[in-house]
Parts: C-alpha cells; structure tokens; sequence
C-alpha cells in the first residue's frame, strides 16, 4: 500500500444514527454519538479519509450535537436527513463484567422515508453500509436505489451484517434482503453470530460455501477469538492482539472502518479484490485490527486518528 498512499478514494458509510448511553452498573451513563456506519465514519474522518454518512436522525437538539460532532471530525453531512418531527434515536449499550455490551433501543422516525439526494457514485468509491437498517423494510426502498447506483458505478460495496438478536424471530423474512445485500457486495463481514441467526452455521467453511454463492469475500469474526478470511484463492485466520478492554462498543464497526481505510490506500475495484493475494489481505486485516483493538482501549466508539505509518504491521 505504501506506494499509493496518496491516492484519495471517496467513502460514503450508510445506516443509522442514534446517541449511544453506555453504561457500567445502569446507573450512570455516558453519551456519545453512534450507529454502526457512524461510528466507522467519525474513524475515517479522523484519518483524513473523503468521507460522507448517508442518514438520518432528529433536527431536535441532540441532532444539532451529533451533527456538529460528525462535521467536527470530517465527517461530510450533505447526504443526512433531518426529521422536523422527529427525536433523535437513543440506544442503551449496558457493559458487562467484560465490557461486551447488550442493547436496548428507542427509535422515533417517520414511516415512511422522503426522497433525498443520492450520491453520484464513481468506479472508485467505497459504500459501507449494514446492521437491521440495511434489511429495515420501510427503509428497503430507499437503501436499494442507493445499492443500484453503487453498482452501476461498479463501486466497491462493504456489507456488515451485525444482526441483533432481537431480530431473531423476523429472520425467515428479513432473509431475502440479507441475500440481496450480500449478491451485490463485494466485500461480507459478519460475526460466527450473525451466520447462526442467518444460515443455523457455526463452521467457518459451511457458512463460505453458501455466501459464496453470492459474494467472493468472506470476512467472519468471532469476538476475541481469531477472525477468518476466506477469498476465491485462499483462506486464513488472524488473532486479535491480546488487551483489556475498556468498552467494546464499536469493536467491530471500526474493524469495518481499519479494513476501508486500508482500502483508500489502494487501487483496488471489485475484480481486483476477488483476486486479492495474502499479503495485501494481511495490510488490510491488520488496519482493521488496529482500529478496532485501538477503539477497545477508550470510552469513545471510534480511533483517535494518530496512528503512524505502517501501523499495521504489529496487529497481525
């Protein structure tokens, strides 16, 4: 990646965005902007990463806050929607005795989602999208207008399951749209979790021979444990650095984060990521690694953005 790193690739990140209350005994709460997409967003902008986060959320006074942070932290805001009528969406994140975190969400948006403007997509772009509002069905319409420009552009799409499992039950008919999100990704990530809920799969092998199918690239995490890669021309597994934790809310949207970081050093399109070689899949695992063992470190859901060069190399 060294030779290209000042190629500038543009990145937009969709899904939602809520605040995030995290707390250690339910009692006192700490307030930071969050959401999936927004939290790899905050972590791009902060390394200098062309970034813009497709959502939503209240023009109430908590939205004013999340909005003035995102801009604050380079975080392009043109292609967010702002309710009138509508709070900002809480989430409860309560950390247990190894900072893991288990959720309860309050949402208040309109049902049915207004025309906004839609990103002119180029061959060189990089949409990371996932979590519930990615197969969210009165959201449905509008994310896939924006999945069928990304891919007429022949952009390079990112797709992170992160399915909770207060969607268990809905899973037999939310099950076409994950199928749907994964044929036009380039890029799938999902925990040993996800692929239980999604295909009742706990083997690493069995889960790549039915995503497969559909998408080339396989990434699948299983917390602390090693992470498996698994690509058209080879599979590999990478351990997480050992740490103690101080929250891991966020963990895995900045692995999504270090991964397309490392992507805008590169050239890389969708056909040259189906042909991938180890080592440059070992420079972008490692800055996922780096960013989500770096994020495992503070109350925040993102990086600091004061990584050096070649940081990625003591993470794999």
């Amino acid at each position: 990646m060294a030779d290209i790193l000042q190629n500038k690739r543009k990145v937009y990140a969709l899904g939602e965005t809520v605040l995030d209350l995290v707390s250690n005994d339910g009692i006192t709460f700490l307030a930071v902007p969050g959401g999936s997409v927004l939290n790899a967003s905050v972590s791009l902008g902060r390394m200098d990463v062309d970034v813009s986060l497709l959502s939503e959320f209240g023009a109430d006074k908590t939205g004013d806050l999340i909005d003035s942070f995102l801009k604050k932290n380079h975080v392009t805001t043109e292609f967010c929607l702002r309710h009138s009528n509508s709070k900002t969406s809480l989430a409860l994140a309560f950390l247990d005795s190894n900072k893991n975190a288990s959720y309860s969400f309050y949402h208040d948006v309109p049902e049915a989602m207004p025309d906004i403007e839609i990103p002119a997509f180029c061959n060189d772009d990089i949409l990371l999208f996932g979590s519930f509002y990615a197969v969210k069905p009165n959201r449905r319409h509008f994310l896939l207008k924006i999945l069928q420009k990304a891919v007429e552009a022949r952009s390079v799409i990112y797709y992170d399951l992160n399915i909770r499992a207060a969607h268990a039950a809905e899973m037999d008919t939310l099950l076409p749209s994950f199928l749907n999100n994964i044929s036009v990704a380039t890029v799938v990530k999902g925990s040993d979790e996800d692929f239980f809920q999604l295909f009742g799969l706990t083997d690493p092998e069995a889960v790549y021979e039915r995503v497969k199918r559909f998408c080339a690239i396989l990434i699948i995490t299983n917390g602390a444990k090693p992470l498996h890669i698994f690509t058209p021309l080879f599979s590999k597994s990478y351990a997480a650095k050992s740490i103690i934790p101080v929250s891991t809310v966020g963990a895995g949207d900045n692995f999504n984060a270090g991964f397309v970081y490392g992507l805008t050093k590169t050239t890389f399109g969708t056909k040259q990521l189906a042909d991938i070689q180890v080592t440059d899949m070992d420079k972008l695992v490692g800055c996922g690694l780096a960013f989500a063992t770096e994020t495992c470190l503070s109350n925040e859901n993102y990086i600091k953005g004061d990584f050096k060069t070649d940081f990625w190399k003591k993470y794999i």
